[in-house]
């Protein structure tokens, strides 16, 4: 496997030691981009670290209609949840965005890792824990905000993103899923901001023209 190890959340500030056990106990594999990696319902059998490439995580509804949950890159865990459980049954479905290699580790010897090491036991929890807090605002920003607001912050949320890291961009129809809304209402919003002169859509990118009154709206105060 070719790799930088660092890159790992889960693993940063892990000894060299665990981290080689860790290592040993995973194996690399490859995914094509909108390949299915789990579905929701299945039996867990892994758990998942991006070693390249994207992949989003989404509910289905009965009706059809998703809901997506996050967006996760290079250096994420996933599926760590129902792999801790009693149950040990997949949450979500997750799939690639793009091409992907993901370092994949049985539940068996996941848990008993966790219980063979205190460190890492340790490690888990910190990185579950920064996860349960990106799902409760995820959870906030559905049911205290109006369509209006979650746009507006998104938009915000993004902007800055690309600048770190040059994030991929983002359909109509995705930003619907992950708002809890759907394309025709995100639309008209979006139209509404871009005759409002708070963005403009050039060549299907969306540019902030007004941040400040973009965060105003965020806030609720237009």
């Amino acid at each position: 496997m070719s790799f930088n190890e660092s890159e790992i959340d889960l693993l940063r500030g892990l000894s060299d030691n665990l981290k080689k056990v860790f290592f040993q106990n995973a194996s690399e594999r490859l995914y094509e981009s909108g390949e299915a990696i789990i579905w929701q319902g299945d039996e867990c059998t892994a758990i998942y670290c991006i070693l390249s490439g994207e992949i989003e995580i989404y509910r289905l509804s009965s009706r059809g209609r998703e809901q997506m949950l996050d967006r996760m890159k290079t250096g994420a865990c996933f599926n760590l949840v129902p792999a801790l459980s009693g149950q040990a049954i997949n949450a979500a479905n997750v799939r690639a965005l793009s091409g992907c290699r993901l370092l994949v580790m049985p539940v068996s010897r996941f848990q008993q890792i966790l219980r063979e090491n205190a460190e890492f036991n340790l490690a888990v929890s910190k990185y579950l824990a920064n996860r349960l807090a990106h799902m409760a605002k995820l959870v906030e920003t559905l049911s205290l905000y109006s369509v209006r607001q979650r746009l507006a912050r998104f938009l915000i949320e993004q902007a800055d993103t690309e600048k770190i890291d040059g994030s991929m961009r983002w359909t109509q129809t995705d930003m619907a899923n992950r708002l809890g809304t759907v394309r025709d209402v995100l639309g008209r919003t979006l139209r509404k901001m871009e005759d409002e002169g708070l963005v403009r859509i050039v060549r299907e990118k969306i540019l902030l023209i007004d941040r400040q009154r973009l965060e105003s709206v965020a806030e609720g105060n237009e």
